[in-house]
């Protein structure tokens, strides 16, 4: 729990302008591109290093007083991202979790060529693998089972889900309105979750980074608002490109629509927060 705490905070919490809900959502966004875009292999230093460096600055930031605190709505929406993470840390023992991916991925202690010897030959890094990053990441620092910490990782998504659609309603609704919405989404989705014993998790994650892309992009306000937007699309693609395209292409829809910008810089900042991973993706098509 503590390296995953860790992985949700750092480096989002370095964004001084950044509200607390968008800290998650940023720093998952970082370590899931790394992955792609660092050597791929010694992850487990580079975690380090990171964490480290991260660490010093984000308490130097804290020293400062360089921090607002959270708003009540802000806290209720962290209310049900909790809830939301509890009912899937719960459930996942009876939710369909394959840990080959994250399995791989720690083995080879970076991002392998194949899923050779656990699946038939391919190309490993041209298939989303988002959720399996995180996961991975977590067994490396605190040296799980890749099965558990794909457990955790899975609930940390379905939380996160819950903060990204508090982030899009809160870009139409009053704040306390878009709190009190995402905690009753929070409880009924969860309730049909333990019913059902459904959900895949890599779905929820991808959602949440599309939906609080979409908050962004659809109020056009600053640069920072559209980068941030760009690179969660990004993200969201290199987790679940079906998903995260629908949802942000509808969400471009209606921001042309109300005649709202900066999508330039926004498709330019997810095309390079997910430029190796659409490399891979196109050489993988061009063989096949």
């Amino acid at each position: 729990m503590l390296a995953l705490l860790a992985l949700l905070l750092l480096p989002g919490l370095l964004v001084v302008r950044a509200p607390w809900t968008a800290v998650p959502l940023l720093s998952l966004t970082f370590w899931i591109a790394s992955w792609w875009w660092l050597p791929s292999m010694g992850r487990t230093r580079l975690l380090g290093a990171f964490l480290l460096a991260f660490g010093l600055a984000a308490l130097l930031r804290l020293a400062r007083l360089d921090a607002s605190r959270p708003s009540w709505p802000a806290l209720i929406a962290l209310a049900a991202a909790l809830l939301r993470a509890c009912v899937g840390l719960a459930a996942g023992s009876g939710l369909a979790l394959d840990p080959t991916a994250a399995q791989l991925m720690v083995w080879h202690d970076g991002l392998p060529a194949t899923y050779v010897p656990l699946r038939e030959a391919g190309s490993f890094g041209a298939h989303p693998h988002g959720l399996d990053a995180i996961a991975a990441d977590v067994a490396l620092l605190a040296g799980l089972p890749a099965s558990r910490a794909l457990a955790l990782a899975g609930a940390a998504a379905r939380g996160l889900w819950a903060i990204g659609l508090y982030m899009f309603l809160g870009r139409l609704l009053t704040p306390g309105a878009a709190a009190t919405g995402t905690l009753g989404a929070s409880a009924v989705v969860s309730l049909l979750e333990v019913v059902d014993r459904g959900g895949d998790a890599s779905s929820f994650l991808a959602v949440g980074f599309a939906l609080a892309a979409a908050g962004l992009l659809s109020t056009g306000r600053s640069r920072a608002a559209a980068v941030a937007a760009g690179a969660f699309a990004g993200a969201g693609a290199m987790t679940g490109p079906a998903v995260a395209t629908a949802l942000l292409a509808l969400a471009v829809i209606a921001a042309v629509a109300s005649r709202r910008g900066r999508f330039l810089l926004a498709a330019a900042a997810a095309l390079v927060t997910a430029a190796p991973f659409l490399v891979r993706v196109g050489l993988s098509l061009a063989r096949g």
